[in-house]
């Protein structure tokens, strides 16, 4: 059941990863006299992991009060819907109900959702449509639709414009989902900077420091000096690194702050640092046709902030792409997982009843639903069986 986004409410969405955060809020049925603004975008800090896992309630709560502060008049526009993409949502989020809460605790539903609007019936699939399972959706309180996915959908969705394939998306960390939104759901990598994320900014930063280290211990092999000085005048003398990176939390991102001087490094001719952008970018492209398993339509796509750095990686991902999959179609990303967060709560909002849950990548938390008993697990029609037996995903 399609609907039209009511006169003035708001589709929120957010990305929510271990770059940086980004809210992004449209008001597509406003009217044109409105004085209200018709787009606002603001920028929060990246999700930080310690002992208790990643932070991103904090972070989605502080984006989204920020959010109202910007627009008086929210309480009174309503929001027809609102999604986040999150990293480490299976991994590191400790519930994913507590991002639902969050959502529907700051942000007022529009007119129609807060007269006791549930989600409609499926509708005909779509290439959006996902299969249904009650268990998935989180029912408690008031508050608008909200979606909760791991940012590796929504940088899905906003890169193949909700079309199936697969895309590898980079930046802090690297991970690829290719699936059919129906059926296939493959993930590859995502592992974080110690098992993996390989060929992301903190792969590459962490490359860069182990060649200033062979250069500063004076190894015949490996070592580059334009490395070393651009890490000593980052980080300091190379005997303080231990110290200053094993214990931050947030050492992932201070790894790949380095990757900007591998990348110029890079560019004045370091061969060093052209080997580390080379070997990046044959990291994700072999990730990317990791992702292209069967099932999944021969569409692909890469998005990220790393592949800015150019053709000295770019070049390599599409040669290695090429020859590990040469039928397969590489397009320019369509959007980005900002982009992805928005078009999977317009979704939501227009078409309730194609957008339904599915674990660990999208949960669904519906307005005003009555309360009901946990189903009786024999009573439910078994789950299809997963593409990936580790259904997880870290940034």
């Amino acid at each position: 059941m399609s609907r039209s986004t009511p006169d003035g409410a708001w589709v929120v969405g957010l990305d929510v990863g271990g770059s940086g955060s980004r809210l992004a809020a449209r008001r597509p049925g406003a009217p044109s006299s409105s004085v209200a603004a018709p787009d606002v975008t603001l920028t929060g800090r990246p999700v930080a992991i310690g002992p208790a896992g990643s932070d991103a309630v904090d972070v989605v709560r502080d984006l989204l009060a920020r959010f109202r502060a910007h627009v008086p008049s929210l309480d009174a526009d309503g929001v027809a819907a609102a999604a986040v993409g999150a990293t480490g949502l299976a991994s590191l989020v400790r519930d994913p109900a507590e991002l639902h809460a969050v959502l529907r605790a700051a942000l007022p539903p529009s007119a129609e959702n807060g007269v006791g609007a549930v989600m409609g019936p499926m509708t005909t699939p779509t290439p959006f449509s996902m299969p249904r399972d009650p268990m998935l959706d989180v029912r408690p309180g008031s508050g608008p639709p909200t979606a909760v996915a791991a940012d590796a959908l929504t940088a899905h969705l906003g890169a193949l414009g909700g079309r199936p394939g697969a895309v590898v998306a980079v930046g802090t960390g690297a991970i690829a989902l290719g699936t059919d939104l129906r059926d296939v759901w493959h993930r590859v990598d995502g592992w974080g900077h110690l098992l993996g994320d390989l060929g992301s900014g903190s792969w590459i930063g962490a490359q860069g420091l182990r060649a200033a280290v062979a250069a500063h211990d004076g190894r015949d092999k490996g070592g580059s000096t334009a490395l070393l000085a651009a890490a000593t005048e980052r980080f300091g003398p190379v005997p303080t690194w231990p110290g200053r990176l094993y214990t931050r939390a947030d050492r992932a991102q201070v790894l790949a702050s380095f990757t900007p001087d591998v990348a110029a490094a890079a560019h004045d001719g370091d061969a060093v640092a052209r080997q580390v952008l080379a070997g990046a970018g044959t990291h994700l492209a072999t990730t990317l046709a990791a992702a292209l398993v069967d099932g999944v339509p021969p569409l692909a796509a890469a998005t990220g902030g790393v592949l800015a750095i150019g053709p000295l990686l770019t070049g390599a991902f599409r040669a290695r792409l090429g020859v590990l999959r040469p039928a397969v179609e590489l397009v320019d990303a369509a959007g980005t997982p900002l982009d992805g967060a928005l078009h999977l709560a317009a979704r939501l909002a227009t078409e309730p009843g194609a957008v339904v849950g599915h674990a660990p990548w999208l949960t669904l938390g519906t307005p005003h639903a009555p309360p009901t008993d946990p189903p009786d697990p024999t009573d439910r029609a078994p789950d299809p069986a997963p593409a990936d037996p580790h259904p997880t995903e870290e940034d």
